[in-house]
């Protein structure tokens, strides 16, 4: 970003911020929900692969409404594209990534009816968590480098 993008930044109205922010804390909820059903998980001597599945079914609905509001035709993505188009790089990366966490979000769901060891399940649903954690704050930052916006960590 040169300098003087930099000051062409525009400012959000509080309405756009606020539902940004309550959409982020959605998906922070269901990553710290997740995450505790995995803990407990990991400690039962048999976990219960339905419960996982479930959890996993959690997680990839959180990452689909955040997908649907961040990729829509006027959707935080598309105007950044328009106000701020010198970001489309990293907007397309972000993009990219919807696709891919998708992608092992569903294929988590579809080995919890598999024989795969649970160990390994639990290790990928973790991994993907941090991924979709790592999402969330690559967005932050492209929205407060695009706007002058105060977004509360939350996490």
């Amino acid at each position: 970003m040169t300098e003087q993008q930099g000051q062409d930044r525009l400012p959000i109205d509080d309405a756009e911020a606020e539902a940004y922010a309550e959409r982020r804390r959605a998906l922070h909820a269901a990553l710290v929900g997740v995450g505790a059903e995995l803990d407990d998980l990991a400690t039962q001597q048999d976990p219960d692969r339905d419960r996982f599945a479930a959890a996993m079914r959690w997680l990839r609905d959180a990452l689909q409404d955040h997908i649907r509001d961040a990729d829509a035709p006027d959707g935080l993505l598309a105007q950044i594209l328009s106000d701020a188009p010198w970001f489309a790089a990293r907007v397309q990366r972000l993009r990219d990534e919807h696709e891919q966490l998708m992608a092992r979000a569903t294929a988590l769901i579809d080995a919890a009816t598999t024989d795969r060891p649970f160990g390994e399940l639990l290790t990928e649903a973790r991994l993907l968590s941090t991924h979709i954690s790592e999402h969330r704050h690559a967005g932050t930052d492209l929205l407060m480098d695009a706007y002058m916006l105060d977004i509360p960590a939350g996490d």
